[in-house]
């Protein structure tokens, strides 16, 4: 977990010093995130996975309604078992690019969040060392994301939901495994 702090605030100094990002308005968004795997139509686990999320961007006004945004982003995707302790966890690092639509205070987005694994966890009581070598998580996924959000003067509060576009397993035995995520948080702009 060490690494992954020392990895975010890398990534955070990286982000507000340089112009990667060219843009008009700066914030930091954090947040609450349900997520689960699917093969196909169905989950793996028997319940989502609650956690967080969290991350800074920029964004660039285009025309008056419409802004390109970037930024970066850290968070946890996983499933539970519902009756036990278990959970899979994977904590990615992502790159959320984004064109938003504002009427008014209301806005839309629509993006895709190129992620990359920094760490996994396998909290499971029985055979957890073996689940994950079978399982062999690769360490990219292109999650693309729709979402709708609300402007109350530099406070943002906004839902998005992730469609993960890339197959987890690396396991050819464990074929077309994928993420979904929803997200409810605030941002907050500078």
């Amino acid at each position: 977990m060490k690494q992954i702090k020392l990895l975010f605030l890398v990534l955070l100094i990286i982000g507000i010093s340089s112009e990667t990002f060219a843009g008009d308005k700066f914030g930091i968004r954090v947040g609450w995130q349900y997520s689960n795997l699917y093969d196909g139509s169905s989950t793996l686990g028997d319940d989502a996975l609650n956690s967080f999320y969290l991350g800074v961007f920029k964004e660039k006004k285009i025309i008056p309604f419409l802004r390109l945004g970037g930024g970066v982003e850290y968070s946890q995707v996983g499933v539970s078992m519902s009756g036990s302790s278990d959970k899979v966890k994977f904590h990615y690092m992502s790159l959320p690019i984004y064109a938003k639509v504002k009427l008014g205070p209301v806005y839309g987005l629509l993006g895709a969040a190129p992620a990359f694994k920094v760490g996994e966890s396998w909290d499971v009581q029985a055979g957890g060392a073996a689940a994950e070598e079978l399982f062999d998580a690769n360490t990219f996924d292109l999650p693309i994301f729709a979402g709708i959000g609300l402007n109350i003067l530099v406070l943002q509060i906004e839902a998005r939901y992730y469609w993960g576009t890339m197959e987890l397993s690396g396991n050819s035995a464990m074929p077309g495994i994928k993420s979904q995520q929803f997200q409810l948080g605030l941002g907050l702009t500078i």
